[in-house]
């Protein structure tokens, strides 16, 4: 096949296609022409051509999110990269595959004064699970074996049981539309293999006792991707007279035995309802909580046990309680519990009173909707 004659950019777009891109958004330029040229040749790689980087980057996170697979940005140069901060970050805080590949040019042009040129290589260095910084020259002794590793390694790490964004800073000196024959998929590629998580079921049980009836148990979940196995662990959780189960809208999770009006809910109970509510221990997964009732609230209650789910590089103390990490995904660790949980007999009102107080204020909702005059919120 007749590509670039830049090695590293079709080693690039044999391990784009190898770690499962199907679709690459590219902002036109001079310094991205061979990252161009080497993946547009590929018919495993679809093209979209966005001339501008901010939208581009948003479509991209956009596609990335639906698709559930990664996708691939390229832009050229200077500031161009920049312009892919407001999606890179918000892909980042919800862990969605996005390949940032940027063109650069040699290094000792930097700071030369030589048109657009800064540095790039850490520039989304705060937003990106990982980087890498390729060369413009690979023809020397490993060169090709470390500008693979290098590519592999980020684009694992973009892909992996926590996914997120990755950027790829690729060095490219002149000439750049020279184009030479290449044997397609000829780049070595590095796969993982990562097993499901499992706890021992007598750390599942010591777990479920610690928070068996009469504790009072809070399930708040944040955002999250649509997941069946997830929605049906949390309604067997949510049947349980000592658990709540509060969703929100970008949780993605749906069922009558969840309270999904959080803040309509909090807002009009009295603080002596709230403290006599309050949870014993509250339970947490997904990603940011937007809420700011449950938040405030829930910080404010004394020698309250957090427990939160999910695989993390930091500790997420969100509501200052944090007792335990749960380091895994949450459907199945919740799998694990609901099927613990149900085997304990229970004695308790909690759900009800909570579902009580939910449905109060569902009717105070829509009683004064019902007389709004015609508004925003009316439309709503």
């Amino acid at each position: 096949m007749l590509s670039t004659s830049h090695l590293s950019c079709n080693i690039l777009a044999d391990l784009l296609i190898a770690h499962g891109v199907k679709h690459v958004v590219l902002s036109p330029g001079s310094r991205n022409a061979p990252l161009i040229i080497a993946i547009s040749r590929r018919e495993d790689l679809k093209c979209h051509v966005v001339i501008d980087e901010r939208s581009a980057a948003f479509i991209a996170l956009g596609m990335s999110i639906q698709s559930g697979s990664p996708v691939a940005i390229v832009c050229t140069s200077g500031t161009a990269l920049l312009n892919y901060a407001p999606a890179v970050a918000e892909a980042y805080y919800r862990h969605i595959p996005l390949v940032v590949i940027s063109a650069d040019r040699p290094e000792e042009w930097i700071d030369q004064d030589d048109s657009q040129t800064l540095w790039q290589q850490d520039a989304l260095a705060p937003y990106v699970k990982r980087s890498c910084d390729i060369c413009a020259r690979i023809d020397f002794p490993n060169g090709k074996w470390w500008t693979e590793r290098m590519i592999n390694d980020v684009l694992l790490e973009a892909v992996n049981s926590r996914p997120g964004p990755v950027h790829i800073n690729v060095r490219l000196d002149a000439p750049l539309n020279t184009q030479t024959d290449y044997e397609t998929r000829s780049s070595r590629v590095i796969s993982m293999v990562t097993p499901p998580q499992l706890l021992p079921v007598a750390d599942v049980r010591n777990l479920a006792n610690t928070i068996a009836a009469p504790h009072r148990v809070m399930i708040v979940a944040g955002f999250h991707e649509p997941d069946y196995k997830l929605n049906r662990s949390m309604m067997r959780l949510a049947s349980l007279p000592n658990v709540v189960v509060m969703t929100e809208s970008i949780s993605n999770l749906h069922s009558p035995l969840f309270i999904n009006r959080i803040d309509s809910t909090l807002c009009r109970l009295s603080e002596t309802e709230k403290d006599s509510l309050r949870p014993d221990t509250v339970i947490t997964l997904g990603g940011a909580i937007v809420s700011r009732h449950i938040k405030d609230w829930l910080r404010n209650i004394p020698k309250l046990s957090h427990w939160h789910i999910g695989i993390s590089h930091t500790t997420i103390d969100c509501f200052k309680h944090l007792t335990m990490r749960i380091n895994m995904d949450a459907a199945p660790f919740l799998s694990q519990l609901a099927s613990a949980m149900s085997r304990q007999k229970v004695v308790s009102a909690y759900s009800q009173l909570w579902h009580d107080a939910s449905m109060r204020a569902s009717d105070l909702h829509d009683s004064y909707i019902e007389k709004a005059p015609w508004s925003d919120i009316k439309a709503m």
